[in-house]
């Protein structure tokens, strides 16, 4: 079921899958917990890129502009360890063993996208937390490809649908293809 809308975000796209390996034990390790397994297949399809001008997905990039474990760490550095954090309000960044956000995406507009994570919990179940200028945080409960694959194509999807604005989405490739 993961790779179902993975495979239909290829499709929209006119995307060849890469069907890359990942490290994902490390990044998982890194983290303190695992990811969505639909995540990682579309990380793997996609690997590093921008979809449609708009979206940046975070994957397991080495020159680490795009690498969801250093976009993280550095998220997690510039915010308070304790008490809460004025810019994730009502929310805190992700912590081993704690409720909190960890970035999967970017996009225009001071656009975030989140996974509001926990280590007890399945990740296919953490819901998607996006927040952009001037947009107040919204929390949507569904996978990370279903999300991606609605951002591009789906233009009754508000406030979060590009489709009216970009009808044909596409894909384009950001460093290396390995």
């Amino acid at each position: 079921m993961e790779g179902m809308w993975v495979e239909r975000i290829a499709e929209a796209t006119n995307w060849e899958p890469l069907r890359r390996e990942l490290p994902w034990n490390s990044v998982e390790e890194d983290l303190g917990t695992g990811l969505p397994e639909d995540y990682k297949k579309l990380a793997e399809t996609f690997g590093t890129g921008e979809f449609s001008e708009f979206m940046r997905v975070l994957g397991v990039d080495p020159t680490r502009r795009f690498d969801l474990t250093h976009i993280w760490r550095s998220v997690l550095d510039t915010g308070p360890e304790e008490g809460p954090d004025p810019v994730l309000e009502p929310y805190r960044v992700y912590r081993p063993g704690r409720r909190g956000l960890i970035p999967w995406a970017f996009a225009e507009r001071e656009c975030g996208y989140f996974w509001l994570a926990s280590a007890d919990e399945d990740p296919a179940t953490w819901p998607i937390v996006t927040r952009g200028n001037p947009y107040p945080w919204h929390e949507v409960n569904m996978s990370t490809s279903e999300f991606v694959h609605r951002v591009l194509t789906d233009p009754e999807f508000e406030p979060f649908s590009i489709a009216r604005l970009m009808p044909t989405p596409d894909f384009h490739p950001i460093g290396p293809l390995r």
